[in-house]
């Protein structure tokens, strides 16, 4: 029997209502109208109702981006990203957003103009309370001014390393912001004056070099303090020679071998991730630096947002090895999902488990950023500044990755930032417009973060961040956004066959690997039926719904493509009868063999979905069927949105 179009005009505009059709038994039975996705856009992609869904097929923003909320003070979610300028945008949802302009402009000064003459890399804002300002944090390559080296003068670091650290402030989250000058009281203020030197030919002898209190450099066999004559140096966040200080104590780059001098330089700095610790409220400022054979993520305390606490600085990672103290040894090296010399774009995030166990998540992306392989990684400590530990991938250390999702359409996911809204926690990264491509063309997209509990390497629970995602299909807007919450979710639903186990029906976990790791993937199961089966949730009260949403298989081979009946038990006792909702295999599936009817690759993520005129019912009763021919079936997940 054909089923009941819910669409007449334009877009998603709902015509909905009831309509009665004759049962395979021969009695009445009532038709709940409903929109499946039948209509399509030029480029054969679901119209959907943006009240209730997102898809990050909708291309917008930039690489690099970091959302700051600021909703609290101008009800909006801002957007910074690598782009000119800092163009920003401003979202009220996460999803739908809107250009505001450009938040930093070069020409302040011609100085500014030179400092920031070459690119500019990923801006992240912060907003302080205490001072009511915004904080904007980047690094850029300043244009060569000649300055010669010799007799302890820093020369100029080689461009593709010479990025240093600005910092730039506003009154407004759209700024504009105005570049801090650190020899300028009334731009950074009396207490944050920087004081490096600047007087060349000033000797040291080799014990007061090694004392620490010098930034030196070693010159025909003699050691001089260094002296910083560019002018740039005075819109370094970072005093140069205090930089340097930290690195010379830490004999950055041994890598366990003793026999590298580290010498004063301007040390590139990148991908800045201010953090406030939401235990003790100190702030923290998160960055990379790199050189020949080495690449490391450093973190310092702040005094404030301004200057730094040198003496808390540590290291957090270092690539191709699993902790610090194995980098400084030099053993254990070599990581599975790491490729090249790369740990950058920062972010942290604190959690509790559900025994009140609280750890530090340092998330970081690793390999070319130009590559599909760009993906992001996770190491976890007890406290802020470490010692952090890379998780293997068998503890859930890849984070966002679409390599093991053998996506078709999405490449080079990373670089991201978190935000919560409501009670949901997402993740905002990039990825290329164009995923043959690839290269440095990248746009914005949103995933949801979940939480799965794991065994790490010593046999212990320990909470893990999950992404439900990269996905490229329709997904729920945030329900602080929509109204309207996965009311599914923790439930226990009823199998019409007694043996399936339905609990990864309800645990909010999508899934979308089809080459992960096994050990992590066994956490993020699909419940398996070998014959159409119905899975009935019962809500006890009258619940209100929207829609319904059930997920496939990430595998070709267990995928479904019909869900043959969904049937409402209405408050009144009721009922109301969807048919034949059917997977979107034209958009989500791609079909080879001889006779083209082989289902050769499925795009992670996606489900059957059906929306409806909100109605209230007590239960929902939903069957999927097994395609004739085939074992088995994978339902990842399946989402009721409604009111809780």
């Amino acid at each position: 029997m054909k089923k009941t179009k819910s669409i007449a005009i334009l877009g998603v505009a709902l015509v909905l209502g009831f309509s009665v059709g004759l049962s395979a038994c021969g009695r009445n039975e009532y038709r709940l109208s409903n929109y499946q996705g039948e209509n399509k856009d030029a480029d054969g992609k679901t119209i959907y109702n943006t009240e209730l869904f997102y898809s990050n097929t909708v291309q917008h923003g930039y690489p690099d981006p970091q959302v700051l909320d600021d909703t609290a003070r101008t009800g909006y979610y801002y957007l910074f990203g690598t782009i000119d300028n800092f163009t920003t945008m401003r979202s009220k949802d996460l999803v739908n957003w809107e250009d505001v302009g450009p938040t930093f402009f070069q020409r302040q000064s011609d100085e500014v103009r030179k400092a920031t003459s070459s690119t500019m890399w990923a801006p992240e804002v912060i907003y302080d309370g205490d001072d009511e300002m915004y904080y904007m944090f980047f690094s850029a390559g300043p244009e060569a001014d000649g300055v010669a080296s010799g007799n302890g003068v820093v020369k100029e670091a080689p461009s593709s390393n010479n990025y240093n650290m600005y910092v730039a402030v506003s009154e407004e989250p759209t700024g504009p912001y105005v570049m801090v000058d650190f020899t300028d009281e009334s731009s950074c203020g009396a207490a944050n004056l920087h004081n490096y030197n600047t007087a060349k030919s000033r000797r040291l002898t080799e014990e007061q070099a090694a004392s620490g209190e010098y930034a030196y450099v070693i010159q025909n066999g003699v050691y001089y303090e260094a002296a910083y004559l560019n002018y740039y140096a005075k819109y370094c966040l970072f005093s140069p020679d205090e930089l340097s200080k930290v690195f010379q104590k830490n004999q950055v780059g041994t890598g366990g071998s003793g026999n590298y001098v580290p010498q004063a330089g301007y040390c590139g700095t990148i991908d800045p991730h201010p953090y406030v610790d939401t235990i003790s409220g100190n702030k923290y400022l998160y960055f990379k630096t790199e050189g020949d054979g080495w690449n490391i993520n450093v973190v310092v305390e702040m005094e404030n947002w301004l200057t730094p606490k040198w003496e808390t600085a540590e290291y957090v990672t270092a690539s191709g090895y699993y902790t610090i103290a194995d980098w400084e040894q030099g053993v254990n090296g070599g990581i599975s999902y790491e490729k090249n010399n790369c740990n950058e774009g920062a972010h942290v995030i604190y959690h509790k488990d559900k025994n009140g166990k609280g750890l530090y998540y340092f998330t970081f992306s690793v390999n070319d950023y130009g590559k599909s392989e760009y993906q992001v990684c996770t190491a976890v400590s007890e406290n802020p500044t470490g010692p952090f530990r890379k998780l293997t991938e068998e503890e859930g250390g890849l984070l966002l990755c679409s390599s093991s999702t053998e996506s078709h359409t999405v490449s080079g996911a990373g670089h991201h930032s978190f935000i919560t809204i409501g009670d949901q926690t997402y993740i905002i990264y990039h990825r290329h417009r164009n995923y043959v491509a690839g290269g440095g063309d990248r746009y914005v997209a949103t995933d949801e973060l979940k939480w799965v509990t794991v065994k790490d390497i010593n046999g212990q629970d320990m909470d893990v961040p999950y992404t439900n995602g990269p996905t490229d299909s329709l997904q729920p807007l945030p329900s602080a956004v929509s109204g309207y919450a996965n009311v599914a979710e923790g439930m226990t639903a009823e199998c019409s066959d007694g043996s399936v186990n339905t609990k990864y029906l309800t645990d909010g976990l999508l899934s979308v690997h089809k080459t992960a790791n096994e050990t992590f993937m066994s956490y993020i199961g699909e419940t398996k039926i070998t014959e159409t089966s119905t899975f009935t949730f019962n809500f006890g009260s009258a619940t209100a719904i929207r829609a319904i949403m059930v997920y496939n298989s990430a595998l070709e081979k267990t995928a479904f493509y019909n869900i043959s009946k969904i049937e409402f038990t209405l408050a009144d006792g009721s009922t109301r009868v969807i048919r034949d909702v059917a997977f979107d295999t034209e958009q989500y599936c791609e079909f080879g063999g001889q006779y083209g009817d082989r289902l050769i690759y499925i795009v992670s993520g996606a489900a059957a979905f059906t929306e409806f005129y909100e109605i209230e019912v007590t239960s929902v009763k939903i069957t999927v069927d097994v395609p004739e021919g085939q074992n088995e079936v994978g339902i990842s997940e399946i989402k009721i949105l409604g009111k809780a």
